[in-house]
């Protein structure tokens, strides 16, 4: 169980407890007035002053800014029963009536708590009802007729199988319930998650197709200036001097900002729009190293398995390692080692990026992948990266993952169904 869910259920608890101890205190003052001498009000007051001194320990334990441990839940819910045990010994054992409320604590711990947390608490429940068939402090207001009071009516066996029966049931039915419910509100949302990222990526889509489109005309303006900034100079005679080199560099920079943009008009890599055809590992790793500086190229080592890649869009494929590769060259110090290996699952291909940086914090870990998060300095990246491979790998029914601790190093892995 996760920290909030942990968090949820001892706050709902404790509420719940301070209302037993409420309900229990009226209960026993009111036995006191009905069975007069029968009763030892003391203990029966001191065990629910236990119950109250308990939760008042919750309560300032829920206060500290520390995570509880998963199994708090179940230790308090352990205590209840504990307690509720011997408010029963102490009144009359299972004559009376309620030893009901065993079934209240039955059906918490399956809504509450999950697997064996939940038996364990619902086998414990059964059997403090069955000592108290054994030990308990006999009320005679409250015995039941025609039990022998030397030894265990049937009827009392009756009641100790049935409510043996039912706590198992509730144990059971109530525990899938609960299950089928979590599953559930995880699908849902991880669904809205899909759906919110998806939002974001048509904005993202709409937006760079905007900026494609604005810059594409100073863009040529500033190409046409370069050439004729090198026309000049070439009437001038100036071939081998610094002017034509300067207009040659903007011109080649021009093509490069077009070659971008003309990647930003597209940038969920339309891999459903994209051909599927056959793809040799030896393709993607010339995709991969396009564009790589030299010296950078000798810090990959590719593994490729013997299998084919089989038929995959290439272009989104590429695009989305390229930035994850790119993303490992420059978290890894030269002349650090970038590794991208790929291996064929039992239903899926897997390829992973691993660099040897310095790792991710837990804070930047739980951001990765959102758009415009970036931890470079400002001017280095638009923190698309990570954002656009996850959306391509959800595309192809694939996942994204990102593993990372500080000081160790990222591993980036995409997989994808084989078909």
């Amino acid at each position: 169980m996760t920290r909030p869910n942990s968090d949820i259920s001892l706050t709902w608890l404790l509420r719940l407890r301070w209302i037993t101890v409420a309900a229990q205190t009226a209960a026993i003052l009111v036995s006191l007035r009905l069975l007069p001498g029968e009763l030892s009000p003391l203990p029966l007051l001191g065990l629910v002053a236990l119950g109250a001194l308990s939760n008042l320990f919750l309560q300032l334990r829920l206060r500290q800014p520390e995570a509880v441990h998963p199994s708090l839940p179940g230790l308090v819910l352990g205590l209840d029963i504990l307690l509720l045990t011997g408010l029963l010994y102490l009144s009359g054992g299972p004559a009376n009536p309620f030893t009901a409320i065993y079934l209240v604590h039955v059906t918490l711990a399956a809504v509450v708590l999950r697997g064996v947390w939940a038996w364990a608490l619902s086998a414990l429940a059964i059997a403090g009802f069955g000592l108290l068939f054994f030990w308990n402090v006999h009320v005679h207001s409250l015995a039941h007729m025609n039990h022998d009071e030397g030894g265990i009516s049937l009827h009392l066996v009756g009641m100790w199988v049935a409510f043996a029966i039912t706590a198992g049931l509730i144990a059971a039915f109530v525990g899938r319930v609960t299950e089928a419910l979590r599953q559930r509100d995880e699908e849902l949302a991880a669904l809205r998650d899909l759906t919110a990222r998806q939002a974001r990526l048509a904005a993202l889509t709409t937006l760079a197709a905007g900026v494609a489109h604005e810059l594409g005309t100073p863009l040529g303006t500033i190409a046409i200036a370069a050439k004729e900034l090198q026309r000049a100079a070439d009437a001038l005679g100036l071939v081998d001097g610094d002017i034509p080199q300067d207009a040659a560099l903007i011109r080649s920079e021009v093509d490069r900002c077009r070659r971008i943009l003309d990647q930003l008009a597209d940038p969920s890599g339309t891999s459903l729009g994209e051909d599927f055809r056959d793809l040799a590992w030896s393709e993607l790793e010339a995709d991969l190293l396009e564009g790589v500086a030299p010296e950078d190229r000798a810090r990959l080592a590719f593994d490729w398995p013997p299998e084919a890649c089989g038929t995959m869009p290439r272009r989104g494929l590429a695009r989305a390692l390229r930035a994850v590769v790119a993303n490992a060259l420059e978290a890894t110090a030269r002349p650090g080692q970038v590794r991208v290996c790929a291996r064929r699952g039992p239903e899926r291909w897997q390829v992973e990026v691993l660099d040897q940086g310095c790792g991710m914090s837990a804070e930047v870990l739980a951001r990765v992948g959102e758009p415009f998060f970036s931890t470079k300095p400002a001017g280095s990246g638009m923190g698309l990266g990570l954002f656009l491979a996850r959306t391509f790998a959800e595309q192809l029914g694939g996942e994204l993952r990102v593993a990372s601790a500080a000081g160790s190093g990222t591993t980036v892995q995409l997989d994808w169904p084989h078909a």
